[in-house]
């Protein structure tokens, strides 16, 4: 969703820091790439890891209806990637997150949609499920075992379900957490 008067932080595809771009400033310009984040909730509950992920709103230009990531989004100008985590989590799921208990997996760049994303997971284990949608790009939540992830990806928005590098990272963190909890 767009949230009048932001600006993107832009990078070149080295991830050297360039100026902002408004974003209805990107169809027209010369953008490189911008910032992104995104985080994957997760906890182990019965033995299993479960992941969760949002359902879009349905009026949302981008990618509407479709299941994403817990939360993500751009990173604004001179915003660090933690802070951009801590304020998407909080504006998409309205959750309040501990910025030193996330665990980061990896930055990579997505050419064919010009961000490069920084990865994290956190740990949502024995918390209470309260979540709200306070600027309504999120309809619901859903967790979803990572032994059922397969079946789950038809529902998953298209970049996401193209992403390799994210699900090689998801595979990566089920066996961490797995190994955390002593059930690997």
């Amino acid at each position: 969703m767009e949230h009048p008067g932001e600006i993107w932080q832009e990078f070149d595809y080295n991830g050297e820091r360039l100026g902002g771009i408004s974003p209805s400033e990107m169809d027209e310009s010369k953008i490189k790439v911008f910032g992104g984040v995104a985080v994957m909730l997760y906890r182990f509950t019965n033995g299993e890891v479960e992941f969760l992920f949002q359902h879009r709103s349905k009026y949302l230009m981008g990618n509407p209806d479709k299941w994403d990531v817990s939360a993500g989004g751009h990173t604004n100008l001179d915003e660090n990637t933690i802070d951009a985590m801590v304020r998407e989590v909080n504006e998409e799921i309205g959750v309040e997150i501990d910025k030193n208990k996330l665990e980061f997996a990896a930055t990579y760049l997505r050419r064919e949609v010009s961000v490069i994303v920084s990865l994290y997971f956190y740990d949502y284990t024995g918390r209470e499920d309260v979540f709200h949608f306070n600027d309504k790009e999120v309809e619901e939540v859903k967790w979803v075992k990572y032994s059922e992830v397969d079946e789950f990806m038809p529902n998953l928005k298209n970049q996401l379900r193209k992403d390799k590098i994210f699900f090689h990272y998801l595979g990566e963190w089920n066996a961490k957490i797995l190994e955390k909890y002593g059930n690997s």
